[in-house]
């Protein structure tokens, strides 16, 4: 019977534990939310080729706002987090891989005033720009392919 007992209280705590550890990482994660969203009306999109090297035909400027919003709503409100580790924090590094795109948004054709950016990873990874820092700061929790899928078919890209 003691067994039974110190089984239950084992079993009890480790229920409690692990339920605390998902209360932290809610906590962690937010939804993120492109400031001004209806100030960008064009949108620039950047890939490298095969040989891992950015070129006029792994390039785009959309000037249409109408497909620069509806890129915006596909990838907005996407819940992320602050990458933790290093680890997860290399996941940037896929930017030199065919499949992955460096996205900026702009109220100019030229991008030199207000700018936004966006990384979508090959491995369906969404990296976020902190408008206060200007810098990279936010992942999605989870992978994203059908997002990115999407994205890409809303920009008319085959690169």
């Amino acid at each position: 019977m003691k067994f039974f007992k110190a089984s239950l209280l084992i079993a009890a705590l480790v229920i409690g534990l692990v339920g605390c550890g998902k209360d932290d990482t809610k906590e962690n994660t937010r939804e993120i939310i492109i400031p001004k969203t209806e100030f960008y009306q064009y949108l620039y999109i950047q890939s490298v080729n095969d040989k891992g090297v950015s070129t006029k035909e792994t390039g785009k400027l959309i000037d249409n706002p109408a497909t620069v919003q509806d890129f915006i709503r596909t990838v907005n409100r996407s819940v992320v987090m602050v990458p933790k580790t290093e680890k997860q924090a290399e996941v940037v590094k896929q930017l030199d891989k065919q499949g992955s795109y460096i996205v900026a948004l702009g109220d100019t054709k030229e991008m030199n005033k207000l700018t936004y950016k966006i990384y979508l990873l090959k491995d369906g990874t969404i990296f976020f720009q902190d408008t206060m820092k200007k810098e990279m700061m936010y992942m999605t929790v989870k992978k994203e392919p059908e997002k990115i899928e999407k994205a890409k078919k809303i920009l008319d890209i085959n690169f």
